[in-house]
């Protein structure tokens, strides 16, 4: 019985390998839109874990644009916005002119140059599944993010209202048609404060000034002394000593704190809506018109009262102790511009009305001069398109923007 039993699990390894090996003699396919690429005479390969792929059937799928560079064996391949340049060989490939290290480096295999089809295709923003059985690469356009976009006319004039999130992940791209094709439309881009002019010497000296203390007074004379013990525990964990930022205005080192939690947290500004556009209309050349400036914006940060920035200090220092990031507003925030809940939106800004002198200044004050430049751009002599972007809690609930308009008599229209 025994040998019988040795047998039978004999039989049953040798099936299995069987079936394994025959898994892996099997080609290799790729599916686009559940529509398969093909590649002709040279299939794809696997090296080292990594899929390679013919450069020109792929990108062109893909729609990207290709180029060739013989004596230098470059392929550069562009879309939109988006640059690739990768080299036969080498394993640092330019995204936009950052560099990117690949697991395995293009190759050119019998006459055909091979490219990793996960880097690429995860660069221009798709998902790529794999199924290991039946050797099938999969990929997918991403869902794209909703946001949250009005428009409004007057004078044959068109105002596109785009509520943004000032710092963003990945995940939040791509945009939805509606918005790219709204900006594509645009004469001018109109943002809160155009970031890009930050390393102007002007500003830089502005906000030295306005950010730190020029009275003599250090951060311990503005805080009580269990806040900058707190502050000074949260410093000494990240490697900093504990006086750090004793010459920095309360209200800034909440602000950088913030920033900080959130850098941690993979949100980026360098990501955000709102420089992403202003990247594009550098690009393009179009004109870029502010609604405030960062004199106003700073301005308004260190008018708070004492006790407000405090209270915004000792809630930053609270949230590095916290041991999920789910819960934190920025991922709320996100996850709620990513599928336009407009209902959690309208929340949130309530929540942020909890706090009177809070909400008056960044909200209701806020709301009210932007407005002014809005219909500012809607009584244009000759008919243009503008498209504005601001903080999507600047957009709803009772001093929100659109409801401004349409208190006005102006139709708003959700697209």
């Amino acid at each position: 019985m025994k040998k019988i039993t040795a047998l039978l699990l004999s039989i049953v390894m040798m099936l299995a390998f069987a079936t394994s090996a025959q898994a892996e003699a099997k080609p290799v396919s790729v599916w686009f839109n559940n529509e398969e690429i093909q590649f002709g005479n040279q299939a794809p390969i696997i090296e080292k874990g990594t899929t390679l792929v013919p450069v020109r059937a792929f990108l062109e799928k893909l729609g990207f644009e290709i180029g060739w560079d013989d004596e230098h064996k470059v392929v550069t391949a562009s879309k939109k916005s988006l640059s690739i340049v990768m080299q036969i060989n080498n394993t640092t490939a330019l995204v936009n002119d950052e560099e990117h290290t690949l697991t395995v480096a293009p190759k050119i295999v019998n006459k055909n140059t091979l490219v990793p089809l996960r880097f690429i295709a995860e660069t221009a923003g798709y998902e790529v599944s794999w199924d290991q059985e039946l050797r099938i690469a999969a990929i997918v356009e991403k869902e794209a993010s909703r946001g949250f976009l009005w428009k409004v006319e007057q004078n044959g004039n068109t105002v596109y209202l785009l509520g943004s999130i000032h710092v963003a992940n990945e995940a939040m791209y791509p945009l939805r048609a509606e918005i790219e094709d709204a900006f594509a439309q645009a004469d001018h881009l109109a943002v809160e404060v155009d970031i890009t002019k930050g390393g102007d010497p002007e500003i830089q000296q502005f906000v030295e000034k306005i950010a730190t203390y020029q009275d003599g007074t250090t951060l311990p004379d503005h805080i009580s002394k269990e806040t900058y013990e707190l502050l000074g525990e949260v410093l000494t964990e990240m490697g900093l000593p504990a006086n750090a930022l004793d010459q920095v205005k309360v209200w800034n080192v909440s602000n950088s704190l913030s920033y900080l939690k959130m850098a941690n947290a993979e949100f980026d500004a360098g990501l955000g809506i709102d420089l992403y556009f202003m990247t594009r209309a550098l690009e393009s050349g179009l004109p870029i018109l502010e609604l405030e400036t960062y004199q106003s914006q700073l301005e308004m940060f260190d008018g708070f009262s004492k006790e407000l920035q405090e209270s915004l200090l000792v809630g930053t220092l609270q949230s590095f102790s916290e041991e999920s990031e789910e819960a934190s507003g920025v991922d709320m925030l996100s996850q709620m511009w990513v599928t336009g809940d407009e209902k959690l939106l309208t929340a949130m800004t309530e929540d942020v009305a909890q706090v009177p002198e809070y909400y008056k200044a960044m909200i209701e004050d806020r709301n009210i001069a932007m407005v002014d430049k809005i219909q500012g751009y809607l009584n244009s002599k000759e008919p243009t398109t503008y498209f504005v972007v601001v903080g999507a809690l600047h957009m709803v609930g009772k001093h929100g923007i659109v409801t401004l308009l349409q208190q006005q008599g102006l139709t708003v229209e959700q697209q």
